[in-house]
């Protein structure tokens, strides 16, 4: 194949700063584990679509000190956070500073939004907050790819201060990325990435309430097989809570739970497996199937759990994405 599959493989590997639940003190937009393997590098000229599936679960609260609270009912409460999204991303021979110039958009259907740490929340399916990117640049250098982007959430999805069946969460959101995939030997198999996420966040509709601005690093360790046909790996995220939730009086939202405070600023970290598996018929790529686990750990101020997401990527490439 022509096009090297592990640079499809970044595909599946970057839903993009989706819109999705980010259980969190106060949370972001941005998903934790959005990019995982080669999430530095840009995929080839043409566009691609993927649906995706992702699930969240957790039944613990970390308090600011990094302990679970516990629950003083003595009843065992948790989670469950589904999202069904779908995804385009298109990539130019247009060049910007010689790097290929792209843009991506994401719709996704959610059965909730978490705003903050807690279990009280009812399940619905609806419109989440849609995710544009409308500047997305990617450089190709002989052992290293680079990505640059800038996009906005939109505040599409529901929202009303303190309801428990919220599928937005009120507000507009800037966000500012940057990565790069290291790869170690001339043939590219193996490969590291790292990626950030900066988001300026802002007004809750309706209400004083100022989310404060969260960074989100992720990427992965891993290696390509048989041409990049196959690839296995680490990936990791963190996230974190770099400025002060600031809250105007009278807002209505709900206490947050034991010693979690808003000026307990929040961070959690990720780690799991991944894996891509092409569908390849007659020599050409069909699609590529992306999946990721992670275990959450080392949790401040918000929901500790698991989190697991599915790609199937419809690349639309130049010759198929083969030779």
């Amino acid at each position: 194949m022509k096009h090297c599959i592990f640079t499809l493989f970044a595909a599946a590997c970057i839903l993009v700063a989706i819109t999705g639940p980010t259980p969190a003190q106060i949370t972001g937009h941005h998903l934790p584990g959005s990019w995982g393997l080669q999430s530095g590098t840009q995929h080839p000229e043409g566009f691609l679509v993927a649906p995706v599936y992702i699930h969240y679960g957790s039944d613990k609260i970390m308090d600011g000190d990094g302990n679970e609270l516990k629950n003083i009912t003595g009843e065992k409460r948790d989670v469950g956070i589904d999202v069904l999204t779908l995804f385009g991303w298109w990539v130019s021979k247009f060049k910007i500073l010689g790097a290929n110039y792209g843009a991506l958009v994401n719709i996704a259907l959610g059965n909730n939004q978490v705003e903050f740490a807690s279990f009280d929340f009812e399940s619905g399916f609806g419109l989440a907050d849609i995710y544009l990117q409308p500047v997305n640049l990617g450089w190709h250098l002989k052992q290293a790819d680079f990505v640059a982007s800038y996009g906005v959430y939109f505040p599409t999805g529901s929202y009303e201060a303190g309801a428990t069946d919220n599928n937005g969460l009120g507000m507009w959101t800037h966000e500012f990325g940057a990565g790069t995939t290291l790869f170690f030997d001339p043939r590219k198999q193996w490969h590291f990435a790292a990626s950030g996420y900066f988001e300026l966040n802002g007004k809750k509709k309706d209400t004083e309430i100022n989310v404060g601005n969260t960074l989100t690093v992720e990427g992965g360790l891993g290696r390509s097989f048989l041409k990049g046909a196959l690839s296995v790996g680490a990936a990791y995220y963190g996230n974190w809570k770099v400025s002060n939730d600031k809250i105007g009086l009278n807002n209505q939202i709900p206490n947050l739970p034991g010693e979690v405070t808003l000026e307990d600023k929040h961070r959690v970290y990720g780690l799991g497996p991944e894996v891509t598996l092409p569908i390849v018929i007659k020599g050409k790529l069909i699609s590529l199937v992306n999946a990721r686990y992670f275990w959450e750990m080392g949790t401040k101020s918000t929901l500790e759990g698991q989190r697991l997401l599915v790609f199937v990527i419809f690349p639309f490439f130049k010759n198929g994405g083969s030779d």
